[in-house]
Order: structure tokens, then C-alpha cells, then sequence
């Protein structure tokens, strides 16, 4: 008599990630948000710094669009 002890799996959802984030809300477009990437990487800091620094965004946009991303909820379907 085998006993099975079932765990209930919750789907794997993809994270998005702060930059996606802003392009799906019109913030900066895709070519931007490469642009962008390729600055963060190549001398480290936030991407959002990086986005007002060359212009993409302005920093109060950012800042609003940092507070909705750090709010989001998380909804298992």
C-alpha cells in the first residue's frame, strides 16, 4: 500500500522584468529600451536612471512607473 502525498502545483509565470515593463506601458519603445539595456550592462546602475539620463523618459514617469511595477499583484489562475 503506497501512500502518495500530492502537492498542488501553481502554473510557473514568467517575471516581467522593470524594462518590459515600461514598453508594454508606451513609456519607451523596444529600440530604447535595447539602447538602454546596452548602457545599464555596459556601466551597471538602474535601468531606470538609465532611461531619464538619455532622454527616453522623464524622471517623474519613471518614478510613477517604478511604484505600479513594485505594486503588482501576482494572480494564480
Amino acid at each position: 500500500m503506497a501512500t502518495t502525498t500530492q502537492r498542488t502545483r501553481r502554473p510557473l509565470l514568467n517575471r516581467v522584468h522593470f524594462g518590459e515593463f515600461l514598453v508594454e506601458r508606451h513609456a519607451i519603445s523596444d529600440s530604447q529600451l535595447l539602447d538602454a539595456l546596452a548602457d545599464h550592462w555596459a556601466g551597471g546602475g538602474r535601468l531606470g536612471d538609465v532611461v531619464v539620463r538619455n532622454g527616453y523618459a522623464r524622471r517623474d514617469e519613471v518614478e510613477r512607473l517604478a511604484e505600479e511595477y513594485q505594486n503588482l499583484d501576482v494572480v494564480y489562475v
